[in-house]
């Protein structure tokens, strides 16, 4: 027995020097049959230990009864065996000094709870010797670099060669790694390794997405999640690898789920755990994209191309009515075409009349005859434009393809700004994919896929001044205050706390009679706002608990009297509870939550408010507390910004005051930590002289 003394460190399991398989045959239809096949086909260079009691040999490789016969110590063992017999699999694993079980075994944690024991109870086994588990159900990993398939996807047998580069790939799913290496090898993204991760029982994602970060032969990380256990370390660990030059990019499952059954709130409901992941991702650099195929080739773009200096793109293109089309996608995705330079310009009118510069230029609207030279220095003038930060070439069936082909992959090798070539010419050209990907060009075949390539360049190029390493500090007139209040917040109780935080709240009296309300409003001052306080209550503009604009005694009587209706209505029996408000003046309505992520911590997120927030949707998140200066960001990433800029000739609002205010608020979040579920105001009204919080609520735990 070997008792091994230290964990191995997860760089020597992606690249092993010996690898044990247990279950090993030859059988191509069972997981240890393919995966030897695989090791083997793809020439593995380390020591191979295949494990099976009933052969001497297997694919030319001597077969062992157990791994206790196994001469050292294996770095990893790959354990393809039913659930019935894993437990003493892991167990003889330690025993023999593995250091790692990469554990093929599905229908454990994910199936049942008699699964999930028998995965804790392997865990249990594996930590007492030492050793790691990667899984269980999990299909193994493909690291080019060590020409090792270790894996049972059968897309392995479809590359006569595994792409090498600087790609790597961290899935918690492994049917996922096999289709994905399908579009690595089609489009040339070369990989520098992939990892299929499972359930995570005992190695998790940041422990792969760690040790790629720390790989020298690592440019780009592509991600595939559907869980994290370490939010925080995710997020230290992006930010490390942005200092380090590379770039993370990922797709999360379960976008939908968060906030649907939350509906009591809109900030539960808009502040959900994906938008939260979101945020994260937004802070620390991460790349977020919703399809995993785009994932891969955009990686690849980024991998072979120098850094984008700007997001404005310059495009050629052969033929007029894609490049029309393509316009309509660009404006459409906020992608900016770059406005030609005059002297871009100057070299384009030796071939193309002003009217036809355009961008995307078409190629085919030149004067005079054709001549490849007309090609050539098109192509040149676009892509040397110094505003274009990004080149794309988009090939359709056309004249002289060949010689364009060169030409753009000429362009390209120059590395001085990211190049991306659009191959929309099907089987009719396989020839030039070829060339393209002998030549290594990063290339696309669908508008789509460019579309999203130009979006992530462009993301790429904000994400390096729009990193958020440094935590917010909290302000120093921002005494820490202490709220006692717990449970169901009302409205006047909501606004006592946003007063705390130096939020401005119109004049207001709580009143039971109508007599309190008519001195309440001769106190405040006509016009006044009513509005029915009910315990529980979220939606009062939908039951008829708040009134606005009322501008004497009379009105004032007329609204009282329906209100006492409304509020028997909402909640027969309870108390005759109605605040009478000073009336604020127009301005632009917002609404600004706060809420506790179980994951993720306290966030705030910023949003056009008033009555028709959930149909509008328009809404910034960040991680709490935020600075002013990253309010007045997330205000700009609104639809409703141009309303708060004075668009259209309209006054300013106070925007510096309402970024303080918001700020000043955030604190809320991790003042209360986890007795916060949620608080929001709605509306918070910016006006051109100020800021107020016209109507709260929340929720507070009890702990």
């Amino acid at each position: 027995m070997v008792q091994r003394q230290h964990p191995i460190p997860v760089s020597r399991i992606i690249e092993p020097q010996s690898i044990a398989l247990i279950g090993a045959t030859e059988d191509y239809a069972k997981f240890g049959g393919r995966i030897l096949h695989h090791l083997v086909d793809h020439g593995y260079a380390g020591r191979i230990f295949p494990i099976n009691p009933k052969r001497a040999e297997v694919l030319g490789h001597p077969c062992f009864k157990s791994i206790a016969d196994v001469p050292e110590a294996p770095d990893i063992a790959i354990v393809a065996l039913p659930a019935s017999s894993l437990e003493a699999a892991i167990r003889s694993c330690g025993e023999a000094g593995v250091g790692a079980c990469i554990v093929v075994t599905a229908q454990l944690g994910e199936f049942s709870e008699e699964g999930a024991a028998l995965e804790r109870r392997i865990v249990e086994i594996a930590q007492a010797h030492s050793m790691r588990i990667v899984g269980p159900n999990c299909m193994g990993m493909i690291v080019p670099a060590a020409k090792m398939a270790l894996s049972s996807t059968p897309t392995l047998r479809y590359a006569k060669a595994l792409p090498q580069g600087r790609v790597a790939f961290v899935s918690q799913s492994g049917a996922m790694m096999g289709s994905l290496f399908l579009q690595a090898h089609d489009h040339g993204v070369g990989l520098s390794g992939m990892v299929s991760i499972g359930n995570q029982a005992d190695l998790e994602l940041c422990d792969f997405l760690e040790a790629f970060v720390a790989h020298e032969g690592t440019e780009v990380i592509c991600l595939y999640i559907e869980g994290l256990k370490s939010p925080q370390r995710f997020r230290a660990l992006c930010l490390r690898a942005r200092r380090a030059g590379k770039r993370v990019l990922a797709v999360k499952a379960g976008r939908t789920d968060a906030g649907t059954a939350m509906a009591e709130s809109h900030t539960s409901s808009l502040a959900g755990s994906y938008s939260a992941f979101e945020a994260l991702c937004r802070e620390a650099g991460v790349l977020l994209l919703d399809d995993p195929d785009q994932m891969i080739l955009c990686a690849g773009i980024l991998d072979r191309n120098p850094r984008a200096r700007g997001a404005e793109v310059g495009i050629v293109c052969a033929s007029g009515g894609g490049g029309a089309i393509l316009a309509d996608h660009l404006a459409l995705s906020g992608i900016a075409a770059v406005a030609y330079a005059p002297d871009t310009r100057a070299k384009l009118a030796q071939d193309y009349l002003p009217s036809h510069q355009n961008n995307p230029l078409d190629l085919g609207g030149h004067t005079g005859g054709l001549e490849f030279g007309i090609f050539e220095r098109a192509i040149d003038a676009v892509h040397d434009d110094p505003g274009a930060g990004v080149f794309v070439y988009v090939m359709t069936p056309q004249p002289m393809m060949p010689e364009t082909l060169a030409h753009v992959i000429h362009t390209w090798k120059r590395g001085e700004k990211p190049v991306v070539l659009v191959l929309n010419t099907s089987r009719f050209a396989d020839d030039l994919r070829q060339a393209a990907l002998q030549a290594g060009i990063p290339f696309v075949q669908r508008l789509q896929d460019l579309i999203v390539a130009l979006q992530v360049l462009g993301a790429d190029h904000a994400a390096e001044t729009g990193l958020r390493a440094d935590e917010a500090h909290r302000p120093a007139h921002l005494p820490q205050v202490h709220v006692a209040a717990k449970g169901f917040l009302t409205e006047p109780e909501a606004k006592r706390i946003l007063a705390d935080y130096g939020l401005s709240v119109p004049a207001a009296q709580l009143c039971g009679t109508l007599d309190e309300a008519l001195s309440a409003a001769g106190s405040i001052g006509y016009p006044v706002v009513l509005k029915g306080v009910v315990a529980d209550v979220v939606h009062k503009s939908d039951l008829g608990l708040v009134r606005v604009g009322i501008g004497d005694d009379e009105a004032l009587r007329a609204v009282f009297a329906e209100m006492v209706q409304a509020i028997d209505k909402a909640a027969p029996g309870a108390p005759l509870r109605i605040d009478v408000q000073q009336m604020i003046g127009p301005g632009v309505e917002l609404i600004v939550g706060l809420s506790n992520d179980p994951a993720f911590g306290p966030q705030v997120i910023v949003g056009a408010g008033g009555i028709h927030v959930e149909l509008m949707k328009d809404v910034a998140q960040m991680r709490a507390p935020v600075t002013a200066e990253e309010v007045g960001q997330m205000l700009r990433r609104l639809r409703i910004w141009p309303l708060l800029d004075g668009a259209r000739g309209q006054g300013r609002m106070d925007v510096a005051a309402a970024c303080e205010a918001i700020a000043r608020l955030s604190w809320l979040g991790p003042d209360l930590g986890a007795r916060l579920v949620d608080l929001e105001v709605n509306p918070f009204r910016v006006t051109a002289e100020g800021v107020y919080a016209l109507d709260g609520r929340g929720t507070l735990a009890t702990g």
